[in-house]
C-alpha cells in the first residue's frame, strides 16, 4: 500500500487524523516501499506515526525497541484504544503473561510488539523473533546507541548485531536529538548505509528560552515562586540531585505548595503513581530527577526550569521539549550557578570508567570463586571506590560485561557466573580513550550556552546539532532576543493561565485528631503516613513514615509543626 490516497485513508481510519504533519507522510511512504531511514524529530511532532502507520500497511510483524517499560505500556493503550492490535513483553510481567503475549504476536494477532533492548538477551527469545518475517524493526530513542549520545545504553549497542540476526529487516531509527557525530554512530551500528536521514531540525516557536545567572543558591526558590506565579502550570522542576529536590519540596510545602515527587528513592509503584497524577491533572507542579519525562504523553506542561545545569544539549533539549507540546507557550529556563557545574563534572567522571577500572572489575569477580553469592555490588562498590552512591562506575562496567556475556545473572545471586575475560580488543573498544574527553566537551558546550558567549539560545543549539545559522536577525523568544516580560504579556494572558494551587499552610498541634492510616503533613519532614498512635499524659506521639524517602520516624506532635491531609490531597 503506497498509493498517497491510501495512506491518507488509512491514517484518517486508524488514527483519526485527516492530514499528516511536516514529513510524516513522505517518510511513511519510504517505510512501506521497504526502506531504511534516520529519523529526528523535536518531541511531540509525531515519530512515533513514522512506524504505527506503516505496520498497518506492510505483512508481517514490526518489531519496537523502546528503552523505557512505562513508556511501552502508554504506546500499547494508545493503540487498544484506536483497536490496533500490539502488545509489548517486559520483566514486569509474569512469565506466563510473557509467553501468551509472545505467542500472539508470533501467531500474526498482534501486528506490533514493543520489547526492551535487554529482552534479547533473554534465552530462546531472539531465536523466536526469528522464525517470523520482520517487517520492519523500528529503534525508538535511537541516540541511546551512540557512546556519544547523552543517554547511552549498552544493550543499545548489540542492536546492530540483532539487527542482521533477524535477516536485516527494514529499519527505522528515531530519536528527539543527535549531533552529527551520534548521528554517524547510529548509521554505523545499525548498518543504514545511505538510508536517507528525516531532520526537522530543533526550533519550537512556542518555546521561550531563557537563562538566569544567579550568583547564590538562595536566589534560587524566589525565581521559581516567580515563575509559577506569572506563568501558571502544569510544570515540570528538574533536579540533578536527590538532596536539593527533597529541600525545595519542603520549601514549598512551607509556602503552601503540594508538589508531585519523583527521583529514584521512590519505589517503581510510587514512581507511576506520581507520574500518572501529574499526568492527568490540569495544574500540577512535580519536582523530578532527570529520569522523569522520557514518553509521558502531557501536551499542556507550561513551564520547564532545571535547577541546575544539565550535562549536555542533548540531554537540556530533550527535557526542555517536553513543554508546550500543544503548540501554546511555555516557558523553559535555566537557574544558572556556576558552582553548580561541579557537580555534573563528578558525574561525568562517575560515567566513565577508564580501561584499568574495567580491568580491576573483572580482577575481583574473578577470583570470588565460591564467594560469589554473598559478594554483592554494594561490596564491589566498596573494594574499588572512594565511598560515593553516585559513582556509578561500577554499574557501567557490569552493565558491559553482562551485554558482551562475560557474566551471566546478577552478582550476589546463585546465579551469578562468571564466564569469561574480556579480550584487551574489546575493552578499548567499549572504553574508548576520548570518551571522557568528549563528555567533558559537552558539559563546557552546555555551559558556552548558559554563558555570556551565546547571542541567541535557539540559534547556538541549532548550531550544536548541525544546522546552519536560521537566525539571523534573532529567534525573537529567547532572553537574547525578546524581553521576557513582554513575551510573557503577549504569549501568557491572564484568561489563560492555569495557577498552580496554593493555599496557607494549617499548622495544628492537636494530637487527639491523629488516627492510624491518616496523613499529615509535618514541618520538616513533608508528607507523611501515621502508622501508631501513642497517646500518653504528656501528650501524642507518633510511629510514621515519609512519604520522599519510606524512612520511620517517631514524632512528638506536641512539639512540631504539622497538618492533617485530606486524602486528595497525600
Amino acid at each position: 500500500m503506497t498509493d498517497d490516497t491510501q495512506l491518507r485513508a488509512l491514517l484518517a481510519e486508524r488514527f483519526g487524523f485527516e492530514n499528516f504533519r511536516g514529513p510524516q507522510e513522505e517518510i511513511c511512504r519510504h517505510v512501506v516501499g521497504g526502506g531504511s531511514a534516520l529519523v529526528i524529530m523535536a518531541t511531540g511532532d509525531g515519530k512515533s506515526l513514522c512506524y504505527q502507520l506503516p505496520a498497518l500497511a506492510r505483512p508481517g510483524l514490526t518489531l519496537v525497541v523502546s528503552p523505557l517499560i512505562a513508556l511501552m505500556d502508554d504506546q500499547v493503550a494508545a493503540l487498544s484504544r484506536k483497536d490496533i492490535e500490539a502488545t509489548c513483553v517486559h520483566s514486569m510481567l509474569d512469565a506466563k503473561t510473557r509467553a501468551e503475549r509472545l505467542e500472539a504476536a508470533l501467531s500474526g494477532e498482534v501486528r506490533i510488539l514493543y520489547c526492551t533492548p535487554e529482552r534479547f538477551r533473554v534465552p530462546g527469545f531472539l531465536d523466536r523473533i526469528r522464525a517470523v518475517e520482520i517487517s520492519l524493526l523500528a529503534i525508538d530513542e535511537a541516540h541511546c546507541l551512540s557512546q556519544w549520545g547523552h543517554d547511552f545504553r549498552p544493550d543499545y549497542a548489540r542492536l546492530g548485531v540483532v539487527r542482521e540476526q533477524l535477516g536485516s529487516p527494514p529499519t527505522l531509527a528515531l530519536t528527539a536529538t543527535a549531533t552529527p557525530d551520534v548521528q554517524r554512530d547510529i548509521r554505523a551500528i545499525l548498518g543504514l548505509g545511505d538510508a536517507p536521514v528525516w531532520h526537522t531540525g530543533v526550533d519550537r516557536d512556542n518555546l521561550f528560552l531563557s537563562v538566569r545567572d544567579l550568583h547564590d543558591a538562595s536566589d534560587k526558590l524566589p525565581r521559581l515562586e516567580q515563575i509559577i506565579e506569572r506563568v501558571g502550570g502544569p510544570g515540570i522542576v528538574y533536579f540533578a540531585l536527590i538532596k536539593d529536590l527533597l529541600q525545595v519540596e519542603d520549601q514549598l510545602r512551607a509556602r503552601g505548595f503540594r508538589p508531585l515527587v519523583y527521583h529514584g528513592r521512590l519505589s517503581a509503584s510510587e514512581r507511576r503513581e506520581q507520574q500518572q497524577r501529574f499526568v492527568e491533572s490540569h495544574d500540577a507542579m512535580i519536582l523530578a530527577t532527570n529520569a522523569f519525562g522520557m514518553g509521558v504523553d502531557k501536551p499542556d506542561i507550561r513551564f520547564i526550569v532545571h535547577w541546575q545545569v544539565p550535562r549536555t544539549l542533548e540531554a537540556y533539549y530533550q527535557e526542555i521539549g517536553r513543554a508546550g507540546r500543544d503548540g501554546r507557550p511555555a516557558w523553559c529556563e535555566l537557574l544558572y550557578l556556576e558552582e553548580d557545574v561541579a557537580i555534573q563534572r563528578e558525574f561525568t567522571e562517575w560515567a566513565n570508567p577508564d580501561q584499568e577500572f574495567l580491568r580491576q572489575v573483572v580482577h575481583v569477580l574473578e577470583g570470588l570463586g565460591e564467594r560469589r553469592d554473598a559478594f554483592d555490588v554494594q561490596d564491589l562498590r566498596q573494594t574499588l571506590l572512594v565511598k560515593n552512591r553516585r559513582d556509578g562506575r561500577v554499574e557501567t562496567c557490569l552493565r558491559l560485561l553482562q551485554v558482551a556475556g562475560c557474566i551471566d545473572g546478577d552478582l550476589g545471586e546463585a546465579s551469578f557466573a562468571f564466564v569469561r575475560r574480556p579480550t584487551d580488543e574489546e575493552i578499548e573498544d567499549w572504553l574508548p580513550d576520548d570518551k571522557r574527553r568528549r563528555d567533558l566537551m559537552g558539559l563546557y558546550e552546555m555551559v558556552r550556552y548558559a554563558g555570556a558567549e551565546t547571542s541567541c539560545r535557539k540559534d547556538a543549539v541549532h548550531r550544536y546539532f548541525g544546522f546552519p545559522d536560521e537566525f539571523p536577525g534573532g529567534c525573537g523568544s529567547c532572553d537574547q532576543d525578546a524581553e521576557e516580560s513582554q513575551w510573557l504579556d503577549a504569549h501568557h494572558a491572564d484568561e489563560s493561565r492555569v495557577p498552580v494551587p496554593r493555599q496557607a499552610p494549617q499548622l495544628g498541634r492537636v494530637g487527639s485528631e491523629v488516627e492510624r492510616g491518616d496523613w499529615i503533613d509535618v514541618r520538616g519532614h513533608g508528607l507523611c503516613a501515621v502508622l501508631r498512635v501513642h497517646r500518653t499524659p504528656k501528650g501524642t506521639r507518633v510511629d510514621v513514615e515519609r512519604a520522599r524517602d519510606l524512612t520511620p520516624r517517631t514524632l512528638d506532635l506536641g512539639r512540631a509543626k504539622w497538618r492533617k491531609v485530606q486524602p486528595d490531597e497525600a
